[in-house]
């Protein structure tokens, strides 16, 4: 029996104030697998990213999107976000006194906070357990430690 795909798009049709522009979109990601959406300007990225993220602007008006089995779109943006599932914008409002380190932590306790609500056994990271995680990742990725300490989105090129 093969394994549930991580992410599906099932003959999405979606579109805005009233006009179709996703007509039957198909997509699967598999657990590490990285995919790139490309395409011309007017031919849907957006719309398909916005769709996904529960955008109220955007309709879905047939088709299924799934995360790990489950079709999200009866949940909201907020919910989706829960899941890991939303829009991040090239460049963000900088909030100074707010470190990415503390931030993340934030994030990553929400989600834990949420898995914890549907039954596992979680609890959220304490400052310390958090910060020696982070550690271990950002020496996985190769990212600069400093980074952690650099308040949110102050001082980043659109690509950070």
């Amino acid at each position: 029996m093969s394994e549930t795909p991580l992410f599906q798009i099932q003959n999405l049709h979606a579109g805005i104030d009233g006009q179709e522009i996703l007509r039957g979109v198909d997509l699967t990601i598999n657990r590490g697998e990285i995919h790139a959406l490309m395409g011309k300007n007017g031919s849907g990225k957006s719309t398909l990213a916005y769709a996904v993220a529960g955008h109220p602007n955007y309709e879905v008006t047939e088709g299924a999107v799934l995360y790990k089995g489950e079709n999200i779109l009866e949940m909201g943006p907020d919910e989706r976000a829960q899941l890991g599932l939303f829009l991040a914008f090239q460049y963000p409002t900088s909030i100074p006194g707010v470190s990415m380190a503390n931030f993340l932590r934030m994030a990553a306790n929400s989600r834990r906070q949420r898995r914890a609500d549907q039954g596992e056994d979680v609890a959220p990271f304490t400052p310390r357990e958090f910060r020696k995680t982070l550690r271990e990742k950002m020496a996985l990725l190769k990212v600069d430690e400093s980074f952690a300490n650099r308040y949110l989105n102050e001082g980043f090129s659109g690509g950070e």
